[in-house]
């Protein structure tokens, strides 16, 4: 599934780590996943990709084993899961949600005006008094 999200929002493997530390400087506290009683926020998954993504490189593994690993790290009490649906569901379920703060991400940079500089009317002012040399 988180495969799917991936490349459905057109985002190559390599720019999940990216989009991670995008989203870690812009909401370093949001929560990105759960697992019974724990949560982890997107400081503490960029902090444990960073760990990872030596590992998984050098074994020629994309960076989204990066991801998944680092969720692993992060969580510790997930590896002793003994339902395979409920790992694949908080790893999908992380995905799913770095998707979904992207997106926010996304909306909210569009949403922000750019601001232009405009010149003001004492500007022109000033400026015409230097043409007619007053």
């Amino acid at each position: 599934m988180e495969h799917d999200l991936v490349e459905a929002r057109g985002i190559a493997p390599s720019d999940l780590i990216g989009t991670v530390r995008r989203i870690a400087e812009s909401a370093p506290n949001r929560v990105v996943c759960r697992y019974h009683y724990r949560s982890l926020n997107y400081r503490e998954l960029d902090a444990a990709i960073e760990l990872m993504v030596p590992v998984t490189r050098s074994q020629q593994m994309d960076d989204r084993a990066a991801i998944v690993a680092a969720v692993f790290a992060g969580m510790p009490a997930l590896s002793t899961e003994r339902d395979p649906a409920t790992v694949a569901s908080v790893v999908d379920g992380t995905f799913a949600r770095i998707m979904a703060d992207l997106a926010e991400l996304e909306i909210a940079a569009a949403a922000t005006p750019v601001r232009t500089m405009r010149t003001s009317e004492i500007d022109l002012r000033g400026i015409a008094s230097r043409l007619t040399g007053a």
